[in-house]
């Protein structure tokens, strides 16, 4: 029995020294951000900055740190990867979890990285207790250039590959007030986010609405390997008769593989918009059919007889009466039915022919004004908020609206106007307030 416990304090006495010297010495750490790029590096371009976490432990445990905001520039961590290694230092062996963070300088000159601040637990190993420890890497400053042919101050895509297609959506170029014109451009990039791809530039004029969409935005990440996609719409709606020319867009991004600056265009359209098809029925009444008859009448006063002239005078009243003739009434009819079956496109186009009809009498031989503008100038704000939300659910494809609001608002301006005679003040359509 003596002999047992002599032996098992002889084994403590070895055993102590030991446990002494790994606490004294315990558990190191440390953290260390570098540059993963051996090139030039360019403006729009992604630059991999690790961040690489070591200890001379076994594990990791509650890992966290802060992206810091970089003037000019933008970091982000855009997958959870991490990478492991190990390296020998001093004759202890390190491990290493790295996280691989994406860079995008948008301008040229020196770039400053500030530091980034970061804890984590490690411990000496299974069943040991961990340690907390918490660090902030040492700033960084690159050099990033701007590519040749770009201005200063220009956003620039720097990618390897990338790839646009648009679509022009009606292709015809002649059109009716009413109508909708869409353009869509999709664009995909590798090795950046789809964040930094510039959304679209919107042509605006008078008389040609434009209603930009919200885009469609995403990135694909593949072990660490980066994809962008993006796809712009706008739409432009046409509120008036006239030529109209909207401007190509150009594309340029720059190829750090090839060392050159791509382009591509979207060409433009030239659109002449005419106006809506009872509108121009009217017009084509007024103002050809009239001193045609007058023409002839004159005529047949020189040389036919009374009864001549009587029979022509039924003529006209006859065809005058005719029910194949555009009316005002029949306008709003197409209009009130539309409405009714909610359709929004046609309900647009019904709104612009009855438009254009009922308010000729007062015009002065001057163009219609647009749906809103027209809500504007009687001040009639409940008939202003139908009609844009006729304009926003034909932009967007609503199919749950209801045109009974909308009908119910045309109904009681119909009357105002109604109660009008040509002439007089109250439907007179003055300018717009600057």
């Amino acid at each position: 029995m003596n002999s047992f416990l002599r032996a098992v304090t002889i084994i403590s006495g070895l055993l102590m020294p030991l446990s002494v010297l790994a606490q004294s010495e315990g558990v190191k750490a440390a953290v260390d951000v570098s540059v993963q790029q051996q090139e030039e590096i360019w403006t729009g371009q992604q630059v991999t900055l690790n961040l690489d976490l070591k200890t001379t432990g076994f594990s990791y445990f509650n890992t966290h740190f802060n992206l810091p905001e970089i003037s000019g520039a933008f970091l982000m961590q855009t997958d959870t990867t991490t990478i492991r290694l190990s390296e020998q230092k001093n004759g202890q062996s390190w491990q290493i979890l790295r996280y691989p963070l994406a860079l995008y300088p948008l301008k040229a000159g020196e770039l400053e990285i500030p530091s980034i601040k970061v804890r984590f637990n490690t411990s000496a190993g299974y069943g040991q207790e961990d340690k907390a420890f918490q660090f902030q890497t040492t700033p960084l400053v690159l050099t990033v250039s701007l590519p040749p042919g770009v201005n200063d101050g220009d956003l620039v895509v720097t990618t390897d590959s990338f790839e646009l297609d648009y679509d022009w959506q009606p292709i015809a170029e002649t059109a009716h007030t009413g109508d909708a014109f869409t353009l869509t451009v999709s664009r995909r990039a590798s090795d950046i986010s789809a964040m930094l791809l510039p959304p679209l530039p919107v042509f605006r004029t008078e008389g040609l609405a434009a209603y930009p969409q919200a885009p469609e935005i995403g990135d694909q990440s593949n072990r660490g390997d980066l994809t962008a996609e993006r796809v712009d719409k706008i739409i432009w709606l046409a509120e008036k008769s006239g030529n109209y020319d909207i401007p190509g867009i150009r594309f340029q991004w720059w190829d750090p593989d090839r060392q050159e600056l791509a382009q591509q265009i979207v060409p433009g359209r030239s659109l002449e918009i005419l106006s809506s098809p009872v509108a121009t029925s009217v017009t084509l009444e007024s103002e050809q059919t009239e001193p045609v008859l007058r023409s002839v009448l004159q005529i047949l006063g020189l040389v036919l007889s009374i009864l001549a002239v009587g029979a022509a005078w039924l003529y006209l009243k006859r065809e005058s009466s005719s029910p194949d003739k555009p009316s005002e009434k029949s306008a709003f009819s197409r209009l009130q039915k539309a409405c009714q079956g909610n359709r929004t496109a046609e309900t647009h186009s019904a709104v612009h022919a009855w438009l254009s009809l009922s308010l000729r009498p007062y015009a002065n031989n001057s163009p219609a004004p647009t749906l809103t503008e027209f809500a504007r100038r009687i001040h009639d704000k409940q008939l202003e908020i139908e009609l844009e939300r006729l304009q926003e659910a034909l932009v967007s494809s609503d199919k749950n609206w209801k045109g009974d609001h909308l009908l119910s608002a045309l109904q009681n301006v119909r009357k105002k106007i109604n109660r009008q005679k040509p002439g007089q003040s109250a439907i007179r359509l003055a300018p717009l307030n600057p």
